[in-house]
């Protein structure tokens, strides 16, 4: 009997030649199965759970184990006017999709928000500033900095449909509308990532759509403004 050396010589040289993307996609295929098998139903569990998983998990394995520069991964300000141009049309078009959904009223009853935002100006402001500002940073600092970024190299172009699959994936359960919105806000976002090879640009983007679509929400459904 024979053994093939050669084939076992391939499938070493794979995993050596792809060892830093296979990390890559290893963690972000780790933090969406913890994220996945373990939903959060409150607001703080949320929040510390989406600092933990999607920024300083990959913070780390940047760091430690990858040992590369936070700005490789779309830490820094890169092409500023691009940034700016693109991530101001996507936030147009985004507001008027989010309008669109509110005034049908078969879309709107899909979507929902917390009765304490509601209730209050200040908790609103509060959860719009911390929670939602440090969730929306994570958020793209994962999918477009860690893994769009990380698997640019290999993949292409077509790393910005791979981040946005596996974003939209968290929201298998949700509303069909919601789905819809993440999957494409996420195609928006990483578009906007590769041309400004940034991830403020896009993190700011995505916090004024979802802000804008919260603002709506109150307006028009919970203070009956038709």
């Amino acid at each position: 009997m024979k053994i093939n050396f050669s084939n076992q010589k391939k499938a070493g040289n794979f995993f050596q030649e792809n060892q830093r993307e296979i990390s890559i996609g290893f963690c972000a295929l780790l933090v969406i199965l913890v994220r996945y098998i373990f939903p959060v139903k409150m607001t703080g569990e949320a929040f510390w759970i989406s600092i933990f998983l999607f920024f300083i998990f990959p913070w780390v394995v940047i760091r430690f184990l990858l040992k590369e520069k936070l700005a490789s991964f779309g830490l820094s300000l890169g092409n500023r006017k691009r940034g700016i141009i693109y991530s101001v049309i996507f936030v147009a078009v985004f507001v008027l999709i989010n309008y669109f959904i509110i005034k049908t009223p078969s879309l709107r009853n899909q979507l929902q928000i917390s009765p304490d935002i509601v209730r209050s100006f200040w908790v609103f402001l509060w959860f719009q500033l911390f929670v939602s500002l440090s969730s929306h940073f994570s958020m793209e600092f994962f999918f477009r900095g860690f893994v769009q970024f990380g698997l640019e190299e290999k993949i292409g172009k077509w790393v910005i449909l791979a981040q946005a699959a596996v974003q939209t994936l968290l929201y298998s359960n949700s509303p069909w509308i919601i789905i819809l919105l993440v999957g494409l806000s996420s195609l928006g976002a990483g578009y906007i990532a590769m041309k400004s090879r940034s991830v403020y640009y896009s993190f700011v983007a995505m916090w004024l759509i979802s802000l804008s679509l919260d603002i709506m929400i109150i307006r028009y459904i919970f203070q009956g403004i038709t």
